[in-house]
């Protein structure tokens, strides 16, 4: 469990070392997503998080890969959604696990309570596998899986709309669909 935050994770990811021609996009839409999370928490949201996050990255030229997989953590395993950029682990999402576990959240891999790399390996195989949830998640078309996001009648891709308002995007909901009738989630199974 994380002890309590001694600096503002925007200023921490600030010094974090990330060599990106896009960084302060990146940096913007982390926080972006990050902001939206903190006022809608939604414990164990990770694929959720995950692909708003993917899609606003995309929308702004920032390659990213969207993956799920299984993180170890002590010895430990759990099912789990990130990006990927530049192959340094990204994770918003992981600040309020299923369990209800809080953290701080993954930046270019660094940790952003204890400011070093984070000691998750993101990417492990558990003797178990994946869950239900997890392989059906996997097995859900991109599009189909924003589509089905109970809480609003346009699914997940109103918050992608409203989080990209922050970030002065302007996105039409059918282009997107349209856009990201292909997207493949990333199965990682091995380290990052």
């Amino acid at each position: 469990m994380a002890t309590s935050q001694t600096k503002p994770y925007r200023i921490t990811a600030e010094g974090i070392p990330l060599k990106h021609e896009q960084s302060e996009k990146i940096y913007k839409t982390f926080f972006a997503v990050s902001d939206y999370y903190k006022k809608h928490p939604n414990p164990g949201a990770c694929h959720l998080i995950s692909s708003i996050f993917h899609i606003l990255l995309n929308e702004q030229k920032v390659e990213n890969d969207l993956c799920i997989g299984e993180v170890k953590t002590g010895f430990q395993y759990f099912d789990h959604s990130w990006i990927e950029i530049d192959g340094k682990v990204f994770d918003i999402a992981i600040q309020l696990t299923l369990d209800g576990t809080r953290n701080a959240p993954i930046y270019a891999g660094y940790d952003l309570q204890t400011e070093v790399k984070s000691d998750r390996t993101y990417g492990s195989l558990s003797p178990t596998g994946f869950d239900r949830d997890a392989n059906q998640v996997l097995r859900t078309p991109f599009v189909k899986y924003m589509d089905r996001y109970p809480h609003f009648k346009e699914g997940a891709w109103k918050i992608v709309k409203v989080v990209g308002r922050e970030l002065r995007l302007k996105l039409d909901i059918a282009e997107l669909r349209q856009r990201y009738k292909n997207t493949e989630r990333t199965l990682k199974t091995s380290p990052s």
